[in-house]
């Protein structure tokens, strides 16, 4: 083959330099290390001696070749010939020489190293791969890294000569540049091994599957350094996407041996000034194509070093001082390319990589460094890291003022779009200015600007603990001292803030104002795409709710001026609403409406709408926040704002709420029936949106809860025994409500918000109770049950779920009257339907389908209100309509809504009504047997529905799949109360076991009315796999009895596919569920069973037991779920040994020598040991419960891991 790199021909050359690879990897071990070295010389010198005659592709590929050999021979190389090799490469790369060929097999043998997907196929064991890594990084790897930084800060030298150079000196430089940048860019990506055990078992198994993440959509990442090189898995990375932020975006952590390069401040600042001379390679685009973006790469990778090995204190500094000289270089220098970029064209398309690369290396070393403790203490107190900063580095202040600065020109730059020729083609492009860079960049900068402004908080709380605690005496008064000292900063920064947070608020409003005008321009234009896409994240406060949580942190600053600011800007809104309200009624009144109303009327009404609405949404993020699971409060800065008002007058937080209120009213007033068209749903939706975010914290507040509670809030807003207006404000709400429907009958959205808000009131007793007290809700009752199908069918369980939760919390007498109302409206629904003579032939009526449909959604929502109080009616209404559901199956057995609202109905019915509530075991028995004739008879009527659907229907067949798994779950949660093995702690034996007859009829429903596939959808999947561990969990004996042998079969392939799934939750119960059933199959024996039961189980069993295996020892696999995984090994290896010890026979005969079976069988005698001497196992062998308890998985941690991570470094292959 080497005779070939003398042909004429380039491609011979290339594809005989391919065959020396493949050959040296195929046969090694034929051609010795020492062979395979020489042959890497060889071909190192044919490189150094070609390098201006032999193609650039062929050469890469001869570069790419001698990288592969070092490689394959790193292991059995000695240290003195790899060191010898990195000298010669190092040499080559400072020598001048171009092309390079150093630079190239450095680059080369850096991605093959790192064993990520750029490194080559080896077809060797993982131990191989991370061993030659760790023999790597901290010393071969270190020293290309230098020679690396001495070639580009040679070029740096040469940079003022490039003006005096021919074209191809200039070219030279860049290619050096742009191929010195290739080797730090992987450097700094690189992700280092570590001795930690845990470490190690995580890179063993590779990329996580697990977890889950929250990312903005909208936050961007054109220059994210998320790299796959870097991982010794090349399988399934699936995961990287959602924690591209918090994982793969970090800076790597460097061990302390790079000190002396990462943070020498010279090399730091070079990386700054080799960006600002890419910017002249762009005109070299043969030669250097993307060098600026590789030294973008490069300034985002070391604004975030971090850890406690690379500051570790030295000899002559501290860990805190090599920190804060870290932080002034990169202070320094970000400063200077902040000035740089503020004084560019920021709008400009050139400008994107620089801008979007700035905010991005500003906003990684601002929360990196926020995340770094200080060692440094003062009074007994670590300094906060963010004190660490600013007092430590002197650069801090102007650092930060230059951020700020840089946040008020990216906004300013945004609403700049807005008034240039600009604004329509970016609106082509991009469909707004909101996703143009200039806002992706102000995200990235919000976000730190919010790091900021939440540890300023953490601060003064330290410092207001530090200062309310004695001295001691004799303490040091230096100490002190100190304490004083760092008081009087963060009251310097904090005014800081404030000040800063002025600029950018006012910026931000006017953005916003002036993107309401272009909204408003162009809705005409935009009306068809936006009409398909109105659903949840079509609305503003779901989409920029990361922007609008930043204005409230800014405004919390300053609640007074941020305050007075809203509030100004909201009532010059609303005051100059009602004027053109008041003009279009005086002019429809004089007969010139149709002269006033060519547009321009309606396009300020628009406009004033449109940003009155942000203001509202500006005004509700910064009075409260968001919070379902725990209560929320008023925040702090809001409610000591509040507490130096003098009057309500003067209270700015209580002026806002009453003007929304007053906004919202005034929106419902409806001057005249020809002004319907100004009106605006979407305000109102906001609004009330708003008040069910403010409603639970504000109204009838809890004194309770606060040290100190604002007067003007509870004269405005409290119950009448504080001497509270809030019994007026409810009533008020609740006349609103019902103008909504009168005015905004047949906008969905807008009455779903509506009740909403109502179901928010609920949650609060004293709120629940002051509304079913208040005169209006009577009428409002009345109001609902004589004109709910005037209302769309959707929102009518919305609306009984509203007020049957509301009624609980009214005098009996009225609860049980408003109870009669809700019940006599749901039965009406069905029995004027389904009792008359015609109902058979007018059955498929779409009029009569809706009306039924309506009546099974109500009866839904009042399932879901089911609590305490009502319980016991809630449960008889269930009793007497079941025979209509039944009726409803049998009848519309070829339909599809009707059964699918049927089955919704009955998952409501096993979720929210409580069986232990029951008064007698008569009552239980009833219940089980109506939900199990429901079954019966849906599953006979599923019979005559097509399993396989239209395409435009699959979504809904998926959701009513879904709904009758989740029935079951229920009714297993609801029945056992998640006592194990069926043993509920309130329900007799006789009762239990009928449960558990329902329960498994249910299981068999799924598997007889869904498809195959169907159920492996990853949405159904998961409740499914959920389904089924709850039962074997629960109901095993119940299981074994009376699933029938055909499902048992499919239950065996459901949990076959739920082995190594990519979702977390499906693996974990999947293993649960098998040592849960491998425990019980290994300690009775299923000798009871029948035979073909039992051929079936074993058959099921040896599947499993293959494919975990394989799925432990060679797949991609979740380092948390492999105790699990174990268990489930482990259980299924003492039910059949024979065919767990012919799995491994099997692996055995895959080594391709004596070794690799010896060193397998030993891995295998050690783990056979150690489970014999395990507690777990043996207490599961001994075990004489009927059903047993699985297999501890936490005492098999240490020996299933040795094992697992001993085979997998042999068995997985690259």
């Amino acid at each position: 083959m080497l005779m070939n790199m003398n042909s004429s021909v380039p491609t011979a050359k290339f594809f005989a330099v391919r065959g020396i690879k493949e050959s040296v990897i195929a046969s090694y071990s034929l051609l010795g290390v020492a062979n395979a070295l020489a042959l890497r010389d060889e071909l190192f010198q044919l490189a150094l001696t070609n390098s201006r005659s032999f193609e650039s592709f062929v050469l890469d590929s001869l570069c790419w070749v001698i990288a592969v050999i070092t490689k394959r021979a790193w292991i059995d190389t000695p240290e003195e010939r790899r060191s010898e090799f990195t000298q010669i490469l190092c040499e080559d790369i400072v020598g001048h020489n171009t092309p390079c060929i150093g630079m190239i097999t450095a680059t080369y043998l850096i991605d093959e190293v790192s064993g990520g997907s750029k490194c080559s196929q080896f077809r060797l064991p993982w131990e191989f791969h991370y061993a030659c890594k760790t023999t790597f990084e901290n010393t071969h790897m270190l020293r290309l890294f230098e020679a690396a930084l001495k070639v580009i800060h040679r070029q740096l030298q040469r940079s003022a000569e490039m003006q005096h150079m021919p074209p191809s000196g200039s070219h030279t430089i860049a290619y050096e540049r742009r191929s010195a940048l290739h080797i730090a860019d992987r450097v700094l990506g690189w992700a280092f091994t570590s001795s930690d055990e845990s470490t190690v078992i995580a890179a063993s198994f590779g990329q996580s599957k697990g977890g889950s993440g929250a990312g903005s959509a909208r936050n961007g990442g054109q220059h994210s350094s998320s790299r796959d090189s870097d991982n010794l898995d090349d399988g399934d990375s699936s995961g990287l996407a959602i924690f591209e932020h918090d994982l793969q975006n970090r800076t790597p952590l460097f061990p302390q041996n790079w000190q002396s390069l990462l943070l020498n401040g010279e090399v730091l600042t070079m990386f700054f000034s080799v960006y600002e001379a890419t910017l002249s390679d762009q005109m070299h685009a043969y030669f250097s194509p993307g060098s600026s973006h590789l030294a973008l790469q490069c300034l985002v990778q070391i604004s975030g070093i971090r850890g406690k090995d690379i500051f570790a204190a030295t000899a002559s500094k501290g860990g805190d001082t090599l920190r804060a000289e870290f932080a002034r270089v990169i202070m320094r220098n970000q400063l200077q390319m902040i000035r740089h970029v503020c004084s560019m064209d920021l709008v400009s398309e050139g400008s994107e990589d620089m801008v979007v690369a700035t905010t991005q290396m500003v906003r990684r070393f601002i929360e990196t460094q926020l995340e770094e403790p200080s060692s440094t203490v003062v009074a007994n107190q670590q300094l906060h890291s963010l004190a660490f900063l600013v007092i430590g580095v002197p650069e801090a202040h102007e650092y930060f003022g230059e951020v700020s600065k840089f946040i008020c020109m990216l906004l300013n730059a945004a609403a700049g779009i807005l008034r240039s020729d600009m604004l329509q083609r970016i609106d082509d492009d991009f469909g707004d200015v909101d996703n143009y860079f200039v806002m992706q960049a102000f995200d990235e900068l919000a976000s730190a600007w919010s790091t900021v402004i939440n540890e300023i908080r953490e601060w003064e709380y330290l410092e207001d603990a530090a200062l309310n605690v004695e001295p001691s005496a004799g303490g040091d008064r230096s100490d002190a001292d100190k304490q004083v000292s760092n008081h009087s900063v963060l009251s310097s920064f904090t005014h800081f803030l404030v000040t800063t947070a002025y600029l950018i608020r006012s910026e931000y409003i006017q953005l916003r104002m002036l993107m309401c005008e272009d909204s408003v321009s162009s809705s005409g234009s935009r009306a068809e795409s936006l009409s398909l896409d109105q659903g949840l994240l079509a609305k503003d406060y779901v989409v920029y709710e990361d922007q609008l949580q930043f204005f409230a942190l800014l405004a919390r600053l300053d609640v007074r001026t941020s305050l007075d600011r809203l509030y100004e800007n909201l009532c010059s809104r609303c005051n100059a609403l009602q004027e053109e309200f008041r003009a279009l009624e005086a002019s429809a009144s004089e007969g010139t409406y149709a002269r006033s109303g060519d547009g321009f009327n309606q396009h300020t009404v628009d406009l004033l709408h449109e940003q009155t609405q942000w203001i509202v949404l500006m005004i509700g993020f910064t009075l409260c926040d968001s919070g379902t699971s725990e209560r929320v409060l008023i925040p702090k800065p809001v409610l000591e704002y509040s507490a130096t008002c003098s009057s309500m007058e003067q209270d700015l937080v209580v002026q806002c709420i009453m003007t929304m209120l007053k906004t919202l009213e005034f929106e419902l007033a409806s001057p005249l029936p020809s002004h319907s068209a100004y009106g605006s749903p979407l305000l109102v939706e906001t609004l009330f949106w708003t008040l069910q975010r403010i409603a639970p914290v504000y109204f009838l507040l809890d004194r309770s809860d606060y040290r100190n509670v604002s007067a003007s809030i509870v004269t405005a807003f409290g119950g009448s025994a504080d001497g509270g207006n809030g019994a007026a404000i409810i009533n008020g709400i609740l006349d609103l409500v019902k103008r909504t429907f009168d005015l905004w009958s047949a906008e969905e959205d807008v009455l779903q918000m509506c009740v909403s808000g109502l179901r928010t009131l609920a949650q609060r007793a004293a709120i629940a109770r002051e509304v079913t007290t208040s005169p209006q809700f009577a009428p409002l009752m009345q109001y609902f049950t004589s004109n709910i199908t005037r209302f769309p069918e959707a929102i009518h369980g919305s609306i009984i779920e509203a007020l049957a939760l509301l009624a609980c919390h009214s005098s009996a007498a009225n609860h049980e009257r408003c109870f009669a109302d809700l019940k006599s409206l749901i039965l009406r629904s069905f029995s004027q339907v389904v009792h008359t003579g015609s109902f058979m032939a007018r059955h498929q009526d779409a009029r009569l389908v809706n009306q039924l449909l309506g009546g099974l959604d109500m009866m839904d929502g009042l399932l879901s209100a089911a609590n305490f109080r009502n319980m016991e009616a809630v449960f008889a209404l269930f009793f007497e309509v079941q025979p209509l559901f039944e009726q409803l199956l049998t009848v519309y057995a070829c339909g599809e809504e009707v059964p699918r609202q049927v089955v919704q109905a009955m998952e409501s019915a096993a979720r929210y009504l409580d069986i232990s509530s029951l008064p007698d075991d008569e009552h239980m028995l009833r219940f089980s047997h109506c939900f199990r004739e429901l079954l019966q008879r849906y599953q006979k009527s599923s019979t005559n529905r097509s399993t396989l659907l239209h395409s435009d229907t699959d979504i809904e067949s998926l959701s009513e799949i879904r709904s009758l798994i989740s029935a079951m779950s229920h009714l297993v949660h609801n029945e056992m109360g998640f006592a194990p093995d069926e043993v509920s702690p309130s329900i007799a034996k006789a009762v239990s076991e009928d449960f558990g007859e329902t329960e498994v009829f249910g299981l068999y429903c799924v598997y007889v009315t869904a498809d195959p596939s169907q159920l492996l959808a990853p949405n159904v999947l998961r409740i499914h796999i959920q389904l089924l561990s709850e039962m074997v969990q629960y109901r095993l004996p119940s299981l074994v009895r009376w699933l029938p042998t055909e499902i048992w079969a499919r239950v065996m392939d459901t949990l076959l596919a739920g082995i190594d799934h990519g979702i977390y939750d499906v693996g974990q119960r999947t293993y649960e569920a098998i040592s849960k059933l491998g425990a019980y199959a290994k300690v009775t024996g299923l000798t009871n069973l029948p035979a073909e039961l039992r051929e079936v189980l074993g058959q099921g069993f040896k599947q499993l037991l293959s494919k975990l295996l394989h799925a432990l020892l060679f797949s991609p696999f979740d380092v948390e779920l492999v105790e699990y995984a174990g268990s489930a090994l482990v259980t299924l290896g003492l039910i059949d040994p024979e065919h767990l010890q012919s799995c491994f026979r099997e692996l055995f005969s895959q080594g391709e020598s004596a070794a690799f079976a010896e060193r397998l069988s030993s891995t295998l005698a050690k783990f056979n040991a150690d489970l014999e001497a395990c507690e777990a196992v043996q207490g599961l062998l001994a075990s004489t419960k009927p059903i047993p308890d699985p297999i501890n998985s936490a005492e098999l941690r240490q020996p299933l891991f040795e094992f697992l991570v001993n085979t997998r470094a042999v068995l997985r292959i690259k």
